[in-house]
């Protein structure tokens, strides 16, 4: 029996491992930006999403709702302040909620953010683009969760992960490169996302 433990536990390290190293050659996109902002819905919709779908298997995207956000908490609860007002913390939260549901696949979450990044109001589009998935069936609990502590929790969290980078930060939406803040890389990944990506892939793809 503790030889068929031994073995289950190292066949999960060694896929564990596995997938850590096949991580490892993927160029990491870190896009820290705001729901409202039109640079990030710029950004997103005609940068990010194409690379992202051209790209499959060669990069890892990390998305953080928040941008020159403040959160402080008041009386046990969470109180911010949101760069283009309160429509964007709710737009902000909509999409933290996304971002974290459990019973969404990834490509489920992207095609979401893309979606809601691509309309004139993401903060009042969710119906709207849940529809075009098809999982009109999350609404309710994406809404309760967005207007709820879980909402606010889940925005505080992006916070943090926001003020590690810089706190305030410089520009929205601020794109990270493989784990490294370059300020020439980030001015050329907002003109031309492929071209930052195809130079810096280990393993070229062929749409490059």
């Amino acid at each position: 029996m503790k030889c068929l433990v031994f073995v289950c536990l190292a066949v999960m390290l060694c896929g564990a491992y596995a997938k850590h190293k096949k991580d490892d050659n993927k160029v990491k996109i870190a896009v820290y930006y705001e729901s409202l902002c039109p640079d990030s819905k710029k950004f997103i919709t005609t940068q990010l999403a194409p690379v992202w779908r051209d790209f499959k298997g060669a990069v890892k995207v990390k998305l953080v709702p928040y941008g020159k956000s403040t959160h402080d908490k008041v009386n046990g609860k969470w109180q911010f302040t949101c760069h283009h007002g309160p429509e964007e913390c709710y737009g902000n939260k909509v999409q933290s909620c996304i971002l974290k549901d459990k019973s969404l696949a990834d490509t489920e979450k992207m095609e979401l953010v893309i979606c809601l990044m691509g309309q004139s109001s993401p903060d009042k589009a969710l119906d709207t683009c849940l529809a075009q998935l098809k999982k009109e069936s999350e609404a309710n609990k994406l809404k309760n969760c967005a207007g709820g502590d879980q909402g606010d929790n889940l925005l505080a969290s992006y916070g943090d992960k926001t003020d590690a980078v810089f706190r305030p930060l410089s520009f929205v939406p601020t794109v990270i490169i493989n784990e490294k803040f370059d300020q020439a890389v980030q001015d050329e990944a907002f003109k031309d996302l492929k071209s930052v990506v195809c130079r810096v892939a280990v393993n070229k793809p062929s749409v490059c």
